[in-house]
């Protein structure tokens, strides 16, 4: 850990923050005060402190606590959500890795991998995309030139290697562009002179996007070049996928929805924590898509018969750019649809603190995918993501091809002429599945042509409560302090 400590080191005195936020997973608290003075050693006039509390899903980056003592930036120790958006500039360190480092064993792993992926796989894939679970990412890149040879030496030269890379750093407020299109690209520099000059001279100027497959930048490796940035809008139709990992995780499971049912999926995996060839627990398996879509598509029927929705923002990683846009966009998409919602943001979502909205049917959870509880047990009401809702709610069709990362839906638009084209004065009928009551849905439009009884039924309510204004910003900080004392 002595080299990632001299990479905080180096990363802090190059950006010249002052209050660092270190922040650690539940399972390395144990290891944050032998880091923390390390590193308060190598900064001594700098201020460093621990944000130790749990956040939801273990993956999140706490922005929330960090900016309650006034934090500069965060370093983000284990593993983290890649996507971002935020206030904050954050340093990923993500750990230990996994034994799967000799130079024998990868080329021997290569081998095994492309003749079985050569031979399974239909002579149309000219495209492999490896994507490698956080413990063995380290090796993605080694594995990866292998894996090209092998496959020259079989005869299969045309043959492109894409992978799939985790980001070390993101800087506030670096997830979308300022100007995005999705028939020309993305434009990074509308500050420029000629920004002025209207749509024409942005779509001249753009550019396709990178691609990203689960949230990471994708490379292209090929036999003749160094490696380059990959800037296809989709994942080529010729191509197949290779995931690196053990069975039945966060990444396996985004991977499975985001692919299975537009190409091949491989999982190579070892029976322990390990991948080594000395044990024979080398695995390649083909792993299909089907069970998780039905178990999903479930939580698409409970919110297409939600009278109620609750839009959920976790703490931790719910709060940035991303996540407000997207919710502004799902309460735009709900109110079109008649449906009443509310917007929440807690650390944990538990059933204590959701049971006291019992109105609220369904919640929303605007999280990243490995941040995301896919499999919610102790909750009375379903919670469904964002693209759910947008499928239930009629924006999008359920074609099999499942958009788990925020980013890739902000940027893909919903169908909202299909919601348009719903008549005023009609109502949306809706059984819920398993239950015999059937719900009636309006538009906006019908709401607002409803008689003039059901306005005098309004007018005999109670009247609000006047609002009492409180404090504005953080607790380090609040900005009625910062008046008062400039006022002393």
């Amino acid at each position: 850990m002595i080299s990632q400590v001299e990479r905080i080191v180096d990363w802090v005195k190059e950006h010249g923050f002052e209050r660092i936020a270190l922040q650690f997973p539940d399972a390395m608290l144990s290891e944050a005060p032998e880091l923390t003075s390390k590193v308060q050693q190598a900064l001594p006039e700098k201020r460093i402190f621990i944000l130790g509390d749990s956040s939801f899903g273990g993956g999140g980056v706490d922005e929330v606590g960090a900016l309650h003592y006034g934090a500069d930036c965060i370093v983000r120790f284990g593993h983290a959500e890649q996507q971002r958006g935020g206030d904050l500039p954050v340093l990923f360190v993500f750990g230990e890795e996994k034994d799967l480092e000799s130079s024998s064993q990868i080329a021997t792993i290569a081998h095994t991998i492309s003749s079985a992926v050569a031979n399974q796989s239909s002579t149309d894939v000219s495209h492999l995309l490896v994507i490698c679970d956080l413990p063995y990412q380290h090796a993605a890149g080694p594995l990866a030139k292998a894996m090209l040879q092998e496959l020259a030496l079989a005869g299969r030269q045309s043959w492109k290697i894409l992978l799939a890379e985790l980001s070390d750093e993101a800087s506030a407020g670096d997830i979308l562009p300022r100007w995005h299109d999705w028939r020309w690209g993305v434009v990074d520099f509308v500050s420029s002179w000629w920004a002025g000059l209207g749509t024409l001279a942005l779509a001249a100027a753009a550019r396709p996007a990178q691609l990203k497959a689960c949230g990471r930048p994708v490379r292209i490796f090929t036999a003749d070049s160094d490696p380059e940035i990959c800037r296809e809008r989709t994942l080529p139709e010729d191509s197949a996928i290779l995931y690196v990992g053990q069975a039945a995780s966060t990444l396996e499971r985004c991977v499975l929805l985001r692919f299975g049912a537009v190409c091949p999926i491989w999982r190579f995996s070892g029976q322990g924590e390990n991948i080594n060839l000395h044990d024979g627990s080398l695995q390649l398996d083909r792993i299909l898509s089907h069970s998780l879509l039905q178990k999903r598509y479930r939580y698409v029927e409970a919110a297409k018969s939600a009278a109620t929705v609750g839009i959920l923002l976790v703490a931790a990683g719910g709060p940035t750019t991303l996540g407000r846009t997207l919710a502004q966009r799902l309460e735009t998409l709900l109110t079109k649809n008649g449906r009443n919602h509310y917007r929440f943001v807690v650390g944990q979502p538990t059933q204590e603190k959701l049971g006291n909205f019992p109105e609220v049917e369904c919640y929303v959870l605007l999280s990243g995918p490995e941040q995301f509880t896919w499999d919610v047990q102790d909750l009375m009401v379903p919670i469904c993501t964002p693209f759910e809702l947008e499928v239930a709610l009629g924006a999008r069709r359920w074609t099999g091809e499942y958009i788990t990362d925020l980013e890739e839906l902000l940027l893909s638009a919903p169908m909202t002429h299909l919601l348009s084209a719903m008549p005023a004065n009609d109502e949306v009928l809706v059984q819920s599945l398993g239950k015999s009551r059937i719900k009636s849905f309006t538009t906006v439009e019908a709401v607002a042509t409803a008689p003039v009884q059901q306005a005098s039924n309004k007018s005999s309510r109670p009247k609000p409560a006047s609002i009492t204004p409180g404090l504005h910003g953080v607790p380090w900080k609040y900005s009625q302090e910062e008046t008062s004392m400039s006022s002393n």
